[in-house]
């Protein structure tokens, strides 16, 4: 399995509602209003990167999977309150501070 940050800016609020319901349905937990993370297999990261063309205008949106490693999690530092639907592993990996 692969953990995976998701990180988006998209204009169109129907589109960007549609698109964090998707995520959550795929088992991603949201750790900011337009931040999702977790663990997925490969194939279900292709899935991911397969729909994401139906959620983003390419003139205006953005939307960025960066690959997150243990050592890299092992390090995250989270200032602030984080949002309660963070669950699991993320929740208890990253130090809020």
């Amino acid at each position: 399995m692969i953990r995976v940050l998701i990180v988006y800016d998209i204009s169109d609020n129907r589109k960007r509602k549609k698109l964090s319901d998707y995520l959550k349905s795929k088992g991603l937990s949201r750790i900011q209003r337009s931040a999702f993370i977790g663990k997925v297999t490969h194939s279900l990261l292709m899935d991911i990167e397969r729909v994401i063309p139906r959620y983003i205008d390419r003139e205006h949106d953005i939307l960025h999977i960066f690959p997150i490693t243990d050592y890299t999690l092992r390090y995250m530092k989270a200032y602030g309150k984080p949002l309660a639907d963070i669950a699991g592993e993320e929740q208890r990996a990253v130090v809020t501070i």
